[in-house]
């Protein structure tokens, strides 16, 4: 069966399927109780689920999140240590203070405080061999200023194209954007940056492959002035779960946890929506939908999707991503090992899959680890790629680990950092999707259409999606 044959038949059994999904539909089988009527449903509860869900019901607008998992935050995870009590984030890290973002925290009296920079060592090693990398980076200090610099001025022309969506991305793409990031930090002699971009960039993966446009969105100028600037914040209490308990507490019986839509009806005059619950199944009847979790045809394939639909969230790229916290390593507490090959011809980045790096956490015997797999790939795979690069460095003899690491938290951010092709978004993918906002009583929101970042994604919700939604009830 040729490709395009293919993809025909699999958008028409999408459309096919949820059509019959939403006939099943029968809102006279519902007792009063098991019907939930409601000006917005949001579906997913993560960050920007969570801040719709807040700002929406502030603004005397009634609500219902659904979320499948058993609390809110999505990418938000903190283990807490049992000896110290220390609560310790090792899913989202920090935030940038953009317009409304310390504001949020204060709207749940959480106090922040200035990320300040640990006093870690920092070391290069090809995890693939468990040696250091020699000569990297080779540039210095002055130099690494001078690419951020010229990065950042060249951003900031584009940033309007990008930040904090998509909104006035016109056609055809530049060329700056449209290259290769690869092509493109060759082309302004950007190399001596990379150490810094990584931090922001590696959950993309090939990152050199990538269209630039796709990296300025995770990395430009408004976080390198934050990073000059002292921008990065985190909860006084340095727990990031702790926004989330608040916001439950604050939306309560409006969230229905462990949860997920089995079947939906969209039309222009409004959603119902079949929900599966550990309370059992209840009917959602909202004059608009917000969909906030990633907008894939897996994540979609119960909400009634059309042809146009079906065809666009399809053409998703996307990285499978795994954070975790690590005891009993071996590794001498202090150290930032970051990956990295010996090839500079390819600005010494490792390609998917890797272990992005292994940080001391701060707790005396925890590393924190970020890997980046093969889409599809599972924890169990993931956790092999963190022991191979562990048992790389003993062999190598690079540090003395005689023990096999326990992982003590794991989680799988999966699909992560949603994407087109080149090609896809050269042809206007992003003007495609967009176009979906508000149509048969849906919206969007998250980071397949602006940032993997909190504070962008709300800047989004608040600037480009609510408006919208309020305008329409």
């Amino acid at each position: 069966m040729s490709p395009s044959l293919r993809f025909a038949l699999c958008a028409l059994l999408a459309v096919f399927t949820g059509s019959v999904a939403a006939r099943n539909i029968d809102a006279s089988k519902f007792k009063p109780e098991d019907t939930i009527t409601r000006d917005v449903a949001v579906v997913g509860g993560g960050a920007s689920g969570t801040y719709a869900a807040v700002r929406l019901k502030d603004s005397g607008k009634t609500v219902v999140v659904i979320e499948s998992q058993d609390q809110l935050g999505g990418h938000v995870d903190t283990y807490t240590d049992p000896t110290t009590g220390f609560p310790l984030d090792y899913g989202v890290q920090a935030y940038i203070t953009l317009p409304g973002v310390k504001e949020f925290f204060a709207r749940f009296n959480i106090p922040t405080i200035a990320v300040s920079q640990p006093s870690f060592v920092t070391q290069y090693i090809d995890f693939s061999t468990g040696k250091p990398v020699a000569n990297y980076p080779a540039s210095d200090q002055t130099a690494m200023q001078t690419a951020l610099g010229t990065y950042a001025q060249i951003t900031g022309q584009y940033l309007d194209l990008f930040f904090p969506g998509y909104w006035n991305l016109t056609l055809p793409i530049p060329d700056d954007l449209a290259m290769p990031f690869g092509q493109f930090v060759q082309k302004y002699n950007l190399a001596a940056m990379l150490p810094i971009a990584w931090g922001f960039i590696s959950a993309v993966g090939d990152v050199l492959d990538t269209p630039t446009l796709i990296m300025m969105q995770n990395f430009n100028a408004v976080h390198i002035q934050s990073l000059s600037s002292g921008g990065f914040f985190v909860p006084a209490s340095h727990n990031n779960s702790q926004l989330y308990a608040a916001a439950l507490g604050y939306l309560s019986a409006d969230v229905l946890l462990g949860s997920h839509v089995s079947a939906a009806s969209r039309e222009n005059t409004g959603v119902k929506l079949l929900v599966k619950t550990p309370a059992g199944p209840k009917l959602v009847i909202a004059k608009k939908l917000l969909f906030t979790a990633p907008p894939t045809t897996d994540n979609l394939a119960t909400f009634d999707l059309d042809g146009t639909e079906s065809a666009l969230f399809s053409k998703w790229q996307f990285s499978s991503v795994y954070v975790g916290v690590l005891s009993k390593t071996g590794l001498p507490d202090g150290l930032d090992l970051e990956n990295a090959t010996p090839n500079p011809a390819k600005h010494n980045l490792p390609t998917v899959p890797f272990v992005a790096q292994f940080i001391f956490s701060g707790l005396p015997g925890l590393y924190r680890a970020m890997v980046v797999a093969e889409p599809g790939s599972s924890q169990h795979d993931a956790k092999q790629l963190a022991r191979a690069a562990l048992d790389n460095m003993a062999r190598a003899g690079t540090y003395k680990i005689k023990r096999s690491p326990n992982f003590v938290a794991f989680a799988g951010h999966s699909p992560l950092q949603l994407r087109p092709s080149a090609a896809d978004l050269m042809a206007g993918f992003y003007q495609q999707i967009y176009s979906l906002q508000g149509r048969r009583s849906t919206f969007y929101t998250g980071a397949a259409w602006s940032a993997d970042l909190t504070s962008t994604l709300w800047l989004f919700t608040e600037t480009g999606v609510l408006p919208a939604i309020k305008a329409g009830l």
